[in-house]
């Protein structure tokens, strides 16, 4: 039987959470945050549940919320504060395992293999793990327990808030049997739409389909709903430590020589590559780029920056001036990649006055990217692939 080693820790509605433990007449209210500011044109970044119940969510207009919540409380944001108590939290999870994969600022990964001498099974520690945060920070954290990444995050769902939810080899097959298609990794409104002119619904729609055959329909995401629509996923999970550079590169079916097109995919890229440095709060001083020709000859380029980036918009401007610079895109390119190195936790770079808004803007996208699928949400540049 397949060991249960894999927990996924999520704190819950964080940022309003920590409002109301540091205000004790905040509790049981509807508290918005809303990024550095509140203006009508900001957006949500984290609603309490008691905001929920009135439709507030995370990535909402603010303009949109004061109408569906008037009496709500809304407050600026505070990530000096929240910072800090992460960093309270993460000690707490790195008590209980080195293998520790920081998703944002209050989410985490974590492999417990090997440590059951010190602290007990998954389970135990799961429940340990919520203890300890609840005693010395005077939050919630829900955790799921499975046996790989993808599980362990549905089961972190499944009961929020404060939830500890455990999904055992045995019980994978009955609990992908009615998950709504939508809940998978990957699957956003566009792809469920095609999905459902297949009549997929459920998780289990996909089962009677070939790999072969998802693969014809719709290339890699076809593949990667083979593998998760039967709970299936192999990634490990990886600490800080372990990360280098990160980056992102595609091998085209068909070379492109389009502009538009190719800054398009540059785009798509630079979100990806963005998505993961927020992801293990990281950002680096490097940007790189590479290009592959039809007759397979390679280039790359690369530019260091003053300040440490780790925005989509920014990488992206400074890839694409890379690419301008020395013409590379005078033919057409079967490969185009991006990437960051020379990296650094953040809080230890020079900081960078100007970009703040860009930075909150980006880290919103990326929770709904985690919590609906990287394709949700995006920027407005990037339908140029929308028949892609």
């Amino acid at each position: 039987m397949v060991k249960l080693h894999i927990l996924h820790a999520d704190m819950d509605a964080f940022f309003s959470a920590v409002e109301q433990r540091e205000n004790s007449e905040l509790k049981g209210k509807a508290v918005i945050i809303g990024g550095v500011n509140l203006s009508n044109r900001g957006v949500v970044s984290t609603a309490s549940y008691e905001a929920r119940k009135f439709g507030v969510h995370s990535a909402m207009p603010i303009a949109q919320a004061k109408k569906l919540c008037p009496k709500g409380v809304y407050l600026p944001a505070r990530h000096s504060l929240y910072k800090e108590t992460s960093q309270d939290i993460f000690k707490i999870l790195k008590k209980y395992t080195p293998l520790v994969e920081k998703l944002s600022i209050d989410e985490a990964f974590l492999d417990v293999n090997g440590c059951e001498r010190l602290y007990g099974d998954a389970v135990e520690i799961a429940a340990q793990i919520k203890e300890e945060v609840k005693r010395k920070t005077e939050l919630t954290i829900s955790v799921g327990v499975s046996v790989n990444k993808f599980l362990a995050k549905l089961a972190s769902d499944f009961e929020k808030p404060d939830g500890l939810t455990v999904i055992r080899a045995d019980d994978i097959k009955s609990f992908m049997y009615s998950l709504d298609i939508n809940k998978i990794w990957g699957v956003g409104d566009v792809f469920a739409a095609k999905l459902a002119e297949e009549g997929v619904y459920k998780a289990r729609d996909i089962w009677p389909y070939s790999l072969e055959e998802l693969k014809d329909k719709f290339g890699k995401a076809g593949v990667k709903l083979f593998f998760l629509s039967r709970g299936m996923d192999n990634r490990e999970v990886k600490s800080q430590g372990e990360i280098k550079s990160v980056s992102h590169e595609e091998t085209f079916v068909d070379n492109i020589s389009n502009q538009d097109k190719l800054f398009a995919y540059l785009f798509k890229m630079s979100e990806k590559v963005s998505f993961r440095l927020h992801s293990n709060s990281l950002k680096g001083t490097t940007i790189f780029i590479k290009v592959r020709y039809a007759d397979f000859s390679t280039f790359s380029r690369q530019k260091s920056l003053k300040v440490a980036v780790n925005s989509s918009e920014e990488i992206y401007q400074t890839a694409k001036k890379l690419l301008a610079n020395d013409n590379l895109l005078k033919k057409p390119l079967r490969l185009l990649g991006v990437g960051v190195s020379n990296l650094c936790q953040e809080g230890q770079e020079q900081l960078n006055l100007f970009a703040e808004a860009d930075d909150q803007l980006d880290q919103t996208i990326d929770k709904l990217k985690r919590k609906y699928g990287f394709n949700k949400i995006s920027r407005a540049r990037k339908l140029y692939l929308n028949d892609d």
